[in-house]
């Protein structure tokens, strides 16, 4: 599975601050409207126990580029990749 270091949740982290919509989760957050979100320890807003990437072409080119690099399972089919990811994201 993909191991995401630090150095790149705080980016994501950082990024999350810029986002309008999540930063608007992050006020709904113990509500109703908010009841699938919540603030992990290391301070980045996750849904259901994966993290929300902000919208934005890099980051998420970023997670696609280090699952490539990863091997992430024998099948190598963009299916599986894309299923492993959504794990985490």
């Amino acid at each position: 599975m993909l191991k995401v270091t630090n150095k790149f949740l705080e980016e994501i982290q950082v990024e999350q601050l810029k986002d309008a919509e999540l930063q608007q989760l992050i006020i709904w957050l113990g509500i109703k409207k908010g009841k699938e979100y919540h603030m992990g320890m290391d301070g980045i807003l996750q849904y259901k126990n994966m993290v929300c990437v902000p919208w934005g072409p890099s980051l998420r080119k970023k997670i696609l580029e280090k699952g490539r690099k990863r091997h992430l399972s024998i099948d190598t089919g963009m299916t599986k990749m894309y299923k492993d990811l959504k794990k985490s994201f």
